[in-house]
């Protein structure tokens, strides 16, 4: 195609919206020098999102593409795309990856009057709020034992779930994924003991989490072509998710217990990350070089999405 000198063809503008509060800006400054180094046709933007509504103005002459690590929901683009981060409690996540025909772990909602039993849920079932982090409020309960009045205080939306085995010492794979490709994948395993007495009504915290236990970097590939394909299938508009898998001891299968949709899951420089990286001596960062992985992915994104 020949075009006229005076009148160049008008690149791509990608727009990465960090949120600061959160995380370290620097590190989309990082992946957006990769960008520029190797795509000559592509102009990428570091904007924090309360700068959006005015910088936009500068990019509505070319096909542009946003995306928001977090939850940019009220932002609507006067041209281009955006994608971002999506607040969905665990139901409306089950029910997405039910729809896209992934194996769901049976669940139900804790309601009044309800009576929940062994012969369905099993010995012991897992107890979760429906919107939730880091595993708070999460416990292990006889079914018998669960009623709405003692659990729903304050009419919280509650969760009832089969509990999925992963071993004597609960565990978990968390994979960071950016449109689909891991940038980080984690094991995280409890240090309490399945094993240990249940007497109290109430067993112990099934949650492998970053206060009870400890994380070493895997690579797995399996429980990476599994992230992907669940976040391709049925998160396709949310660029980033922070996947909570885990592996059935006994057969082998892989769960996902949620996908942190909303965002919040950049833990390469985050206060939580850092701290627990440096407690348990890995780096998110290094393992797939994450950064040099999450420009190549954007640089795809953006001559397939920019409008």
């Amino acid at each position: 195609m020949i075009t006229d000198s005076k009148y160049p063809m008008k690149r791509n503008k990608l727009i990465l919206v960090p949120e600061q509060s959160n995380c370290d800006i620097n590190d989309f400054h990082i992946i957006a020098k990769k960008i520029r180094e190797t795509s000559s046709d592509i102009e990428v933007h570091v904007v924090k999102r309360r700068h959006l509504w005015w910088r936009q103005l500068a990019f509505i002459f070319s096909p542009s593409l946003y995306v928001a690590f977090y939850q940019a929901k009220n932002f609507q683009p006067l041209r281009g795309t955006c994608v971002h981060g999506r607040s969905i409690g665990k139901s409306g996540q089950y029910l997405q990856m039910h729809t896209a025909g992934f194996d769901v772990i049976p669940w139900q909602y804790i309601v009044a009057g309800e009576h929940y039993e062994a012969d369905l849920w099993g010995d012991m079932a897992i107890v979760k709020p429906d919107h939730g982090r880091e595993g708070v409020d999460v416990c292990l309960l006889k079914p018998e034992d669960i009623r709405y009045e003692k659990i729903c205080v304050n009419n919280r939306v509650f969760l009832i779930q089969k509990f999925i085995d992963t071993g004597d010492n609960p565990n978990y794979f968390r994979a960071l994924t950016l449109f689909g490709e891991t940038l980080s994948l984690r094991k995280t395993t409890s240090h309490r003991s399945m094993r240990q007495d249940r007497t109290s009504e109430s067993l112990p915290n099934p949650v492998a989490n970053s206060s009870n236990g400890t994380s070493v970097l895997v690579d797995d590939a399996e429980v990476i072509a599994f992230a992907k394909e669940m976040a391709l299938k049925a998160f396709p508009n949310i660029p980033l998710l922070g996947q909570d898998i885990v592996r059935e001891r006994t057969t082998g299968r892989l769960y996902c217990l949620e996908v942190n949709p909303y965002g919040s899951t950049w833990h390469f420089s985050t206060s939580v990350g850092l701290a627990l990286q440096r407690r348990d001596n890995i780096n998110y960062q290094t393992q797939f070089d994450a950064f040099t992985l999450a420009a190549n992915i954007l640089i795809d994104k953006t001559r397939e999405m920019a409008r």
